[in-house]
């Protein structure tokens, strides 16, 4: 009797399938279909042996930038990196197996525009509030609206706490630039005509102390309406704050 096991490839292959939740696999299903779309709409041929690396990582760039919707919108900036990353590897996959060529498109020079484009929509997309990844809250709605209770907007602290407390909710700051962030970083936003958008920018490079600000906060955010909560609005939180001026 042999001291190891008889299964043959097929049913090693099997289990490890096994292995891979069907959550994942319908996700995955999902973005290839989605990128095969793409690729007919843009008259992409990518099931070609000889099609090159570089025309291959043409391809995942043009996606990474112009991925969209069925209804035309962008996707949240995670979404982008999630299927950026994921039909990557499936590209990676399906050529090592059907045609044995081996490529990475995490590490290969050749994907560096690629990779770019991924990080370049992502940035974009970060600076559209309804666009930004919603970060892990350690505070529930009602823990929230507690805290809120407890600012009294009619006191120069009160309203300074309360509107900073807002923004770093709606901005998803971390700690180091929530202790850095200042009023003079935030600026009521112009359209073209020098109309204002009713919306507040933020950006560390506003104050003259901070020209050139880190290159991690150099792009703006902005804070929007909240027209469901007035109370909690940032926007008019921030104009109540410049109506103030000196006497805060």
């Amino acid at each position: 009797m042999s001291r190891f096991g008889i299964e043959n490839e097929d049913v090693i292959r099997e289990e490890v399938q096994h292995l891979i939740p069907n959550n994942t696999k319908k996700s995955q299903e999902s973005i290839w279909k989605q990128f095969m779309e793409f690729c007919d709409e843009k008259s992409y041929n990518i099931d070609d042996k000889d099609i090159s690396t570089l025309q291959l990582a043409h391809v995942l760039e043009d996606f990474a930038f112009n991925m969209k919707k069925r209804n035309g919108e962008d996707y949240k900036e995670c979404v982008v990196k999630v299927m950026f990353n994921s039909t990557a590897k499936q590209l990676q996959k399906m050529f090592f197996e059907k045609y044995n060529r081996k490529f990475d498109p995490f590490s290969d020079v050749e994907f560096m525009k690629a990779r770019a484009a991924r990080d370049a929509k992502r940035r974009k997309l970060q600076k559209d509030p309804s666009k930004r990844k919603l970060s892990a809250s350690a505070l529930s709605n009602e823990e929230y609206g507690k805290i809120i209770q407890t600012f009294d907007e009619d006191t120069p602290d009160g309203l300074q706490r309360m509107f900073f407390f807002v923004a770093s909710h709606e901005l998803a700051w971390r700690g180091g630039e929530g202790c850095e962030a200042r009023i003079c970083y935030f600026l009521e936003e112009k359209d073209n005509m020098g109309n204002y958008t009713g919306r507040i920018e933020y950006n560390p490079v506003f104050s003259k102390t901070t020209q050139g600000g880190s290159r991690k906060l150099a792009d703006s955010k902005w804070l929007i309406p909240n027209i469901g909560n007035a109370k909690i609005c940032p926007v008019r939180l921030f104009k109540k704050l410049m109506e103030k001026g000196e006497n805060l």
